[in-house]
């Protein structure tokens, strides 16, 4: 099952990087409120998703037989239609988890296309009414597709639009349109998840909560490598990215050239900042 387990750690990528933001407001920078806001926004609504997705996948775990593989997800029904290609994972009016004690509700829906969901060439995971574990309601449809396998790859391409996060105080963070290819190089031992390395590009368009446009762009690949994650260090080791806010001047986020150091270098207003992360 490495191949499914390293798909869902993928999608956690942009939360590791925009969580940085967080870090570095509180390392005194020089971003404005806005700024620190859209991309904690975007580290929350990203976790959110990849928390869904992981569930959803796990839950699925490829035998379509309604059982439920993943612990946590162990308080869940899941409902495997084969003649029409679906898995529904629903939690109900709250599902308590009974390793975590977090909750749950609501529904996400598995489509596939292919001869099984394991084999699937085409993924599709509709969220209806789902409350997360940190209670955000999530809307929308990410669609999973240009899936590919090699002896030593998984490759595939994660897109959605206009899905919606709505937060307890009533307002929202939209996804406008969200793109990221991901190539996993599982390396010479699938067993062994210290030689995996994982490559993401693409970009991201969104409304945050202060009803402000905004766009990401990953403008050099941004790596992951297993070496670094076996060391309990989830953040990337390589990749740049840029972040602007509606005619706001743009900032970025530079990762370095590979090493596994926690070190990111943060531009903006012309000033650089090297950032221990802890």
């Amino acid at each position: 099952m490495k191949r499914l387990k390293t798909s869902a750690l993928g999608m956690v990528i942009l939360t590791i990087i925009l969580f940085a933001c967080k870090k570095d407001n509180n390392s005194g920078g020089t971003k404005s409120t806005t700024e620190v806001s859209t991309t904690e926004q975007v580290s929350i609504s990203d976790d959110q998703v990849n928390d869904g997705l992981s569930n959803a996948m796990d839950a699925a775990d490829g035998n379509e037989d309604g059982n439920v593989q993943f612990r946590e997800n162990g308080c869940a029904v899941v409902t495997a239609d084969t003649t029409n290609k679906t898995i529904t994972v629903d939690f109900g009016t709250g599902c308590v988890s009974p390793i975590t004690g977090r909750t749950r509700s609501g529904k996400i829906v598995i489509g596939y296309t292919g001869p099984n969901y394991l084999h699937a060439t085409q993924r599709t995971f509709q969220f209806i009414n789902y409350h997360s574990r940190d209670s955000v309601l999530l809307n929308g449809v990410f669609v999973m597709s240009n899936i590919g396998y090699t002896a030593s790859t998984v490759s595939f391409t994660l897109t959605t639009s206009d899905f919606n996060f709505q937060f307890n105080d009533g307002t929202s963070h939209i996804l406008s349109s969200f793109t990221r290819n991901y190539t996993i190089d599982l390396g010479a031992n699938i067993f062994d998840n210290s030689d995996n390395v994982i490559t993401i590009t693409g970009s991201t368009t969104g409304i945050n909560r202060e009803s402000e446009n905004y766009i990401l762009t990953i403008t050099s690949p941004v790596i992951i490598k297993g070496e670094c994650t076996v060391q309990h260090n989830f953040y990337p080791a390589a990749g740049t990215y840029d972040v602007q806010i509606a005619n706001k001047p743009k900032f970025s986020f530079s990762w370095g050239s590979g090493t596994c150091d926690k070190m990111v270098s943060v531009t903006i207003f012309g000033a650089t900042m090297d950032i221990n992360l802890h």
